[in-house]
């Protein structure tokens, strides 16, 4: 591999891990906007309703990560990431349609509440993929960053195997 070709891979790598890590601190900081105008417009006790369900939705997003990086360890690092990125994506689109549909579903007062806990859900539930993102990113644990491990690995190989090749050549 030229040097140019290490030098765009490793960019391109940087740009994907930075992207997907701005993205997830992105989601939390929704969350914790969503809450607080919650706060200041119901008041704490329907806040801590909304705490409660984005807490069952955090639960749900972190399954959800940990599911997806052990099926996808055997392959390519960018997969896991980008099936949880657009998973983040999808998740929020669908619980804001079911959202939607819940509050004209229902009249009044329901309908409202439905909105809410439905949103709430979904925004937890991407939380919980941001959470669980950052937090095995931070620790640089092997179901993130396992590509560069193997890539490592592939290289120390093929260098042992030039070595040897050399050496039996020059005792030819």
């Amino acid at each position: 591999m030229s040097a140019n070709e290490e030098k765009s891979k490793a960019t391109s790598i940087f740009e994907s891990r930075f992207m997907s890590i701005a993205l997830m601190l992105c989601l939390l900081i929704m969350c914790a906007i969503f809450i607080v105008v919650i706060n200041s417009i119901f008041g704490i006790t329907i806040a801590l309703n909304v705490l409660m369900y984005i807490g069952i939705g955090v639960g749900g997003g972190i399954l959800f990560v940990v599911i997806i990086l052990l099926i996808f360890s055997n392959r390519k690092g960018g997969i896991s990431r980008n099936i949880i990125l657009y998973s983040a994506a999808l998740i929020l689109i669908l619980s804001l349609i079911i959202s939607l549909i819940l509050n004209f579903a229902f009249s009044g007062e329901q309908g409202s509440w439905a909105f809410i806990n439905t949103s709430s859900i979904g925004l937890g539930m991407t939380t919980g993929l941001a959470l669980t993102y950052l937090m095995l990113a931070m620790f640089r644990s092997k179901l993130v960053f396992r590509e560069e491990k193997e890539d490592e690995t592939k290289t120390d190989i093929e260098i042992e195997i030039g070595e040897k090749t050399e050496e039996m050549n020059e005792k030819e």
